[in-house]
């Protein structure tokens, strides 16, 4: 019997064992099958989307180019046309960063004229049209597209230097690691390489020859010149080699390819990457994924073990406790889910419905704010026509305030835009607002020693810091009731430096405006004092406050180079001032937003036709000369028609981006100034202003005052 029980023992701890071990064996496959779909769709996804973004790089490059060389096909036909007429014509050219000469030939290929005097060697002929026939010369280091047209006995030759083109346009564009842009005729001629050496070469035959002696694979590069050849565009893989490296190492690479067409032939864009540069970030980042699934999945096994051995020991109990914890578990983030889905979908229809609304309200408000612009113009400042038409505009900037509160909610992505604040406006709005959440047993008071002063900030930002401090002031009064005093002031730089001694106090302004609220309330002692600007401290009770307000307010102060500080006593209360720098020649720079140059051409585009009546009446009053329109193709059709020094268009203009349409016209217009008038700025217009895709933008409502003083602006830059 005693040897038998060892034996018993062990039957029973693996017939306890079996169920749990094989549930984990199961789990681990199963998880191991799903993690291998995930991987692969994960893999596929990715590797698209990565493909997708070459696609539209080489799509720009492409327009790029196509929009430079229709420029220089006008261009040499005008020369060609003028040298037709005139036997004794010498034709000039002004020079530009990429146009360098422009030369006369016989017609024995001889140049015989030269406006600057460039000499070059030519190399290839590169693509011939009906019209033009492209050529690519050198001179030393240098590569130029010589394109030529004839006119009558002679040739006209204009030349541009490619090599700058390239660098202008290409180089700069970074695809991967070591990847590159090149540009083929239809013949497999090298056009443009980042190497030099590379350019007016064959792309098989010319690299045989170049690297003769090395035993170099083709066949893969061959098929891919084939399919680039047939198939307008597309993305292929293939092996080739880094012609970079002096070793030639053989590689996978991508390829993202679009036709440019040229005349009746084409060009070939390509986009030459690394396979790697693509599969590796992918494949790291899922085996992060894949270490936390293992780790999950270990820990599941674990948990599962120990729950079946408990489960033995106490099988009907812990069974129950089991399946009452998981149905609780289960129910409660049932009913957690359900409402943050619900949730989720109110802020959503909200930040529709906010969006459209200030959409609206402002194309509503910009003919209300212009024409009461242009009655105050006409008439007397004593007049009641005037005090009406004021009354009309100060409406609508109240109305105004109102949308960009609204339109903050909806707004997704913007800059922080900063504009000069009147703090006589914000300490009314703050008194309006805190009367709202003030109870009867507190006494609001305001105290204004302003005179018009002006900071430069953020409104909505300012305003939430005032609104915070005021409301803990309200909860500092309590029950008992108490008095609240807001004042405005101004004192001299002087005085903050003597306030805060241990920081540097800009020189750069001489005085700052100084907001107090000033209460009745419980006050705080040193030690609190000490810990108020503190992110996550608060005296309040547990759930009724997040110690964040105040951290928050020094936050945004600060970013407004101003100072925020506190005095309290116990018993007596709290006074918080908060300090901003004044915002100097505000009222120079009103008095100057009306003048700009009057020979300026300007073209106004918005599928609101109320906006561009306002505007044209406006600009016109003021003896500008103004174009409108309100759809796309008459936008282009008057850009081809005449001559215009600023275009100013919508940014949604028939659902189609503003910006974009700046984008594709910057290389044909490119001392037209482009400002986009937008409901909000999105981090799109900002990143187009910072790229020079736009010069400015302009926030709606706009009036004549605001578009003129951002094209001084956009101008002066």
């Amino acid at each position: 019997m005693k040897e038998n029980a060892p034996k018993k023992i062990r039957f029973q701890t693996l017939r306890t064992l079996w169920v749990p071990l094989a549930i984990g064996v199961v789990t681990v496959a199963a998880l191991a099958a799903v993690v291998g779909m995930v991987w692969k769709d994960y893999r596929t996804a990715m590797m698209d989307s990565q493909t997708r973004q070459m696609e539209l790089v080489v799509q720009s490059t492409a327009d790029s180019i196509r929009v430079l060389l229709e420029e220089y096909a006008d261009r040499l036909e005008s020369i060609a046309e003028k040298a037709q007429a005139g036997k004794a014509f010498r034709p000039t050219v002004a020079r530009s960063d990429t146009i360098r000469d422009v030369w006369l030939e016989n017609s024995n290929g001889e140049v015989i004229y030269s406006c600057y005097g460039l000499s070059a060697v030519c190399d290839v002929p590169i693509t011939r049209t009906e019209d033009i026939s492209y050529w690519q010369y050198h001179s030393g280091g240098e590569h130029y597209l010589v394109m030529k047209r004839k006119a009558g006995d002679e040739t006209v030759c204009l030349v541009v230097d490619s090599t700058v083109m390239y660098q202008q346009l290409i180089s700069e564009i970074h695809v991967g690691r070591n990847g590159y842009i090149m540009i083929k005729n239809d013949d497999n001629l090298v056009v443009m390489h980042p190497e030099a050496v590379q350019w007016g070469i064959k792309v098989v035959e010319g690299r045989q020859r170049i690297y003769q002696g090395k035993e170099l694979d083709m066949s893969s590069l061959s098929e891919l010149l084939r399919a680039q050849k047939e198939e307008e565009s597309g993305t292929l893989d293939y092996y080739s080699y880094w012609w970079s490296d002096p070793a030639l190492p053989r590689v996978h690479k991508i390829s993202a390819f679009r036709h440019l067409d040229v005349g009746s032939s084409f060009w070939i864009v390509s986009a030459v990457v690394d396979y790697d540069d693509f599969y590796e970030p992918v494949q790291q980042s899922f085996v992060k994924v894949v270490l936390i699934f293992g780790g999950v999945a270990l820990v599941l096994v674990l948990f599962m073990f120990q729950m079946f051995r408990l489960q033995e020991r106490d099988r009907r109990s812990a069974t129950e406790i089991s399946d009452l914890k998981t149905l609780n578990q289960t129910l409660e983030e049932l009913h957690r889910s359900e409402e943050s889905l619900a949730h989720g979908q109110r802020l959503q229809m909200m930040g529709t419905l906010t969006g459209g609304i200030a959409h609206e309200f402002n194309n509503f408000l910009t003919p209300i704010t212009g024409y009461a612009d242009l009655i105050m113009a006409d008439a007397d400042p004593g007049s009641e026509i005037y005090d009406n038409a004021m009354e009309i505009s100060e409406a609508a900037q109240k109305a105004q305030e109102v949308v960009k509160q609204i339109s903050s909610m909806s707004r997704k992505n913007v800059e922080t835009v900063y504009d000069a604040v009147s703090v006589e406006g914000l300490l009314h709005r703050t008194r309006k607002l805190v009367e709202t959440n003030c109870p009867k047993n507190v006494e609001l008071k305001e105290e204004n020693e302003l005179s018009g002063e002006c900071v430069l900030g953020n409104a909505t930002q300012l305003q939430q810091v005032m609104l915070n401090i005021s409301i803990n002031a309200i909860h500092a009064i309590g029950a008992e009731g108490g008095k609240l005093t807001i004042r405005g002031s101004v004192v001299p730089r002087s005085e903050l430096a003597a306030l805060f001694p241990e920081e540097k106090i800009s020189e750069e302004w001489s005085s700052y405006v100084c907001l107090s609220v000033t209460d009745t309330g419980c006050g705080m002692d040193k030690e609190t004092m000490q810990h108020i600007f503190e992110p996550f401290f608060t005296t309040k009770k547990t759930g009724e406050g997040t110690g964040l307000g105040l951290a928050l307010a020094d936050q945004i102060i600060r970013t407004h180079r101003g100072r925020i500080r506190a005095e309290s006593t116990i018993g007596r209360g709290t006074t918080f001032y908060v300090y901003l720098p004044v915002l100097e020649q505000q009222q120079e720079r009103e008095q100057l937003q009306w003048g700009v140059d009057s020979k300026l051409r300007i073209l106004a585009a918005d599928d609101n036709n109320k906006v561009l009546d306002l505007l044209d009446k406006d600009l016109s009053a003021l003896g500008l000369s103004v174009s409108t329109c309100s759809r796309r193709g008459e936008l282009r059709q008057l850009l081809e028609q005449q001559p215009f020094d600023v275009l100013a268009i919508d940014e949604s203009l028939m659902s189609s981006s503003g910006v974009d349409l700046c984008m594709a016209i910057r290389g044909r217009y490119p001392g037209m100034t482009r400002i986009v008038m937008t409901n909000a700025p999105t981090r799109e217009i900002v990143d187009a202003r910072s790229h020079g895709v736009i010069d400015g933008y302009v926030v709606k409502p706009v009036s004549a005052s605001t578009l003129l003083a951002q094209i001084r602006s956009s101008r002066k830059e």
